[in-house]
């Protein structure tokens, strides 16, 4: 195995930044603290970091962090419409 191929490898192994993840976590985290500006906030980021994706070409059906675009959308829109953060 040439040392490229290594690189490679090591670059693989590496954990994946997982933004979008990360965003709906602290939104979830943030509605249990009552917390609401910081909840609307954290979904803000989440569907503003899609919409950038979406500006790159990403399509409804490509994935980011292993889920669809699509879905990214609609479970930040639910999480604000469930928890009554739309303004």
């Amino acid at each position: 195995m040439g040392l490229e191929e290594n690189v490679n490898k090591i670059n693989n192994m590496k954990p994946k930044k997982q933004v979008l993840h990360y965003c709906l976590d602290q939104a979830k985290e943030f509605i249990k603290l009552g917390e609401r500006d910081k909840a609307r906030d954290y979904c803000d980021m989440g569907i503003a970091y899609v919409a950038e994706k979406r500006i790159e070409g990403y399509g409804a059906k490509d994935t980011i962090e292993d889920i669809r675009v699509e879905l990214w959308l609609e479970r930040f829109w639910m999480f604000l419409e469930n928890k009554n953060l739309m303004l």
